[in-house]
């Protein structure tokens, strides 16, 4: 069997599925990824096949243009002014021209969706793939599926849906930005009425990664799947993870953050900071730019380019700033989670299922000082009740059918017969 996946270009959107596509390759499945240039290192690392026919859409740039609309609006939460869409730099309201900013890159939007689309449908056409395996943002694999006859189905990243909003990629916008729209609007605003109700006729099956507490609002015949951790290549830190009597707290902080919001969000320092004020050993994961390069406390270990899922089953906790893949690799893992949300919106949602479940805390980003990550790691350090409740929510994930189970259910699906 030949299964295209086709993936959106943003790591945490296609980490998920690379177990999937392990599974498949390990049942004898010949398994290629559409993707964009940008993403071929990334994904051959993975050890599977990149094609980098897709041209894909900013999604950083579309999430400063929405943070850009949060200031104009009164939304926006933090002292400085939010990046500009292009420079990155702090952007001056005075000689900012919004509506030319919003139609240029909603022109850009469009146009790059259209010649991707057209280039996974040529690539469709040439392969004949059996089955097509895309995620929520990618709205060129169920079009690829039908230019060909195929059948496609949706892979979830975790708790964000196809009737969730998209607020996780920027925030604080207006009703019109591309913040406050679920996936099926943004195809109709970037690529007509014609082909987002083809999108929306093709969903049929979603592979959904998520145990019921954090379930995402999703149209489709829901698929469980185990979520398996993977966070990108790298070498087990074992130098590091000997057994301590010491209290172990990770913090990680991913490049979409700065990339999105700028350094007015970073809160790497506070959060390190308060974790050495408990006398915990600290493991930092992040980039040189949002870390910086100056020295650090001896229980604290920069390590660069580590995968997540090698350093959490040694931590007693970890603060994030809710990102799909960080929240759903603690899940599985079972830490306690301190929330750090960046915006009023998804993301507070995403946090408030983990805090309803009692797994973890949530602080607003710009709330987010001090004495504030002390108190709420101090909590998940020393009260029992999270861990506890952690380590249950990883029982729930580790109960569900693991990727391997999955491929026959796909082989049915690619021969004609409805999965049950």
């Amino acid at each position: 069997m030949r299964v295209l996946f086709v993936v959106s270009s943003w790591s945490g959107h296609y980490f998920p599925l690379v177990p999937l596509g392990w599974a498949l390759r390990g049942a004898g499945h010949d398994v290629r990824v559409l993707c964009t240039e940008a993403d071929v290192g990334p994904i051959a690392r993975s050890g599977l096949h990149p094609v980098p026919a897709l041209t894909g859409i900013d999604m950083h740039r579309q999430g400063r243009l929405s943070n850009v609309l949060a200031a104009y609006t009164g939304n926006w939460p933090y002292p400085e002014p939010p990046p500009h869409p292009d420079t990155c730099e702090p952007f001056d309201r005075a000689t900012f021209d919004l509506d030319a900013a919003w139609q240029e890159i909603q022109a850009t939007m469009s146009d790059s969706s259209r010649r991707s689309v057209a280039a996974a449908r040529e690539y469709a056409r040439a392969w004949r793939p059996d089955l097509v395996v895309h995620d929520l943002l990618s709205c060129e694999g169920p079009l690829a599926a039908h230019a060909v006859g195929v059948p496609s189905v949706l892979h979830l990243w975790g708790p964000t849906g196809t009737e969730d909003t998209l607020e996780s990629v920027g925030g604080y916008g207006t009703d019109q930005s591309f913040d406050h729209l679920p996936a099926a609007a943004v195809f109709e605003g970037s690529l007509g009425a014609e082909a987002a109700a083809t999108i929306e006729e093709q969903l049929g099956y979603v592979l959904d990664p998520c145990p019921p507490q954090l379930a995402p609002n999703t149209k489709g015949t829901r698929v469980p799947v185990r979520y398996v951790p993977y966070n990108g290549a790298g070498a087990v830190p074992h130098e590091l993870l000997t057994p301590t009597d010491r209290k172990r707290v990770c913090v990680v902080w991913g490049r979409s953050a700065a990339a999105t919001f700028g350094q007015t969000v970073n809160r790497i320092q506070e959060a390190v900071a308060a974790a050495v004020e408990l006398d915990a050993e600290v493991f930092l994961l992040a980039s040189e730019q949002d870390a910086g390069t100056g020295e650090l406390p001896d229980s604290v270990h920069r390590l660069v380019e580590m995968p997540l899922n090698l350093v959490l089953p040694h931590c007693d906790a970890v603060v994030h700033y809710v990102g799909a893949g960080v929240l759903m690799t603690a899940t599985a893992i079972g830490v306690p989670q301190l929330m750090l949300p960046l915006c009023a919106h998804a993301e507070e949602r995403l946090a408030a299922r983990v805090v309803d479940h009692g797994s973890g805390l949530s602080i607003r980003n710009y709330e987010a000082d001090v004495p504030a990550i002390r108190e709420g790691l101090s909590r998940l350090l020393t009260e029992p009740s999270f861990a506890a409740a952690a380590r249950t929510l990883a029982t729930e994930v580790a109960a569900m059918p693991p990727p391997s189970a999955v491929v026959p259910l796909l082989e049915e699906l690619a021969a004609g017969a409805r999965i049950e």
